[in-house]
């Protein structure tokens, strides 16, 4: 109960700051999220600083509260480990298959949870989206929820770019499923076209200069 209500007042004050136009933060497409009472979604968004998820849970409708997946470092504390589990962040071990955690992603979203996911994999500081990995995808098929894709431009110069007043600019994308029925068993080439379509509906929604590896895909 704290930590919603610790949730709700950032809510506020960061909406208070957008009001009074101190937070130069927009955002298009809220109409094309899915609706809340249809259950859980995935947010599939490319990623540049911390600063990302703060801004991108502001922007939402606050009904549309995010969790999220966290390294597992930062559960190692007891304090902080109490604190990041009770706002539904998962812990995810870095560079192995976590089982246990992608169990429980699932059955999160399963439950009607809106699950924040930055395909890259981690933070591409220049802002140029990079290629995407394949967790995304795999999570969206086992859960059977909705990918909404979007992109977040601004963020480069993170907290201090905030505190300065740097326009940042949050677009979402249409929703989509992919429709393949559960515990089908999917060959690797197939799973990366998955992947690269996602990447795809992201870059789409960026700058051209942005969209990195993916802009030669587009212009075909």
């Amino acid at each position: 109960m704290f930590v919603q209500f610790a949730y709700g007042l950032l809510y506020l004050w960061l909406g208070f700051m957008r009001l009074i136009g101190w937070f130069r933060w927009s955002v298009e497409g809220i109409e094309r999220l899915p609706p809340r009472e249809a259950g859980g979604m995935i947010i599939a968004m490319n990623h540049v600083h911390w600063i990302d998820i703060p801004i991108i849970g502001a922007m939402l409708p606050f009904r549309y509260r995010l969790s999220w997946m966290g390294k597992a470092e930062l559960f190692q504390n007891p304090a902080t480990g109490l604190l990041f589990r009770a706002m539904d962040v998962v812990p995810i071990k870095r560079g192995q298959r976590d089982l246990a955690a992608l169990d429980a992603v699932v059955a999160a979203l399963r439950a009607g949870k809106v699950l924040l996911i930055f395909p890259e994999g981690t933070r591409g500081r220049t802002g140029v989206l990079r290629a995407g990995r394949g967790g995304t995808v795999r999570i969206a098929m086992q859960a059977q929820v909705p990918i909404v894709p979007v992109a977040l431009t601004g963020t480069e110069l993170g907290f201090w770019g905030t505190i300065k007043r740097r326009p940042v600019h949050v677009t979402i994308g249409e929703p989509y499923r992919i429709e393949v029925p559960v515990g089908t068993k999917i060959p690797a080439d197939q799973m990366a076209r998955l992947t690269d379509d996602l990447m795809r509906r992201i870059a789409l929604l960026l700058p051209e200069e942005r969209r990195g590896i993916h802009a030669p895909k587009l212009a075909e």
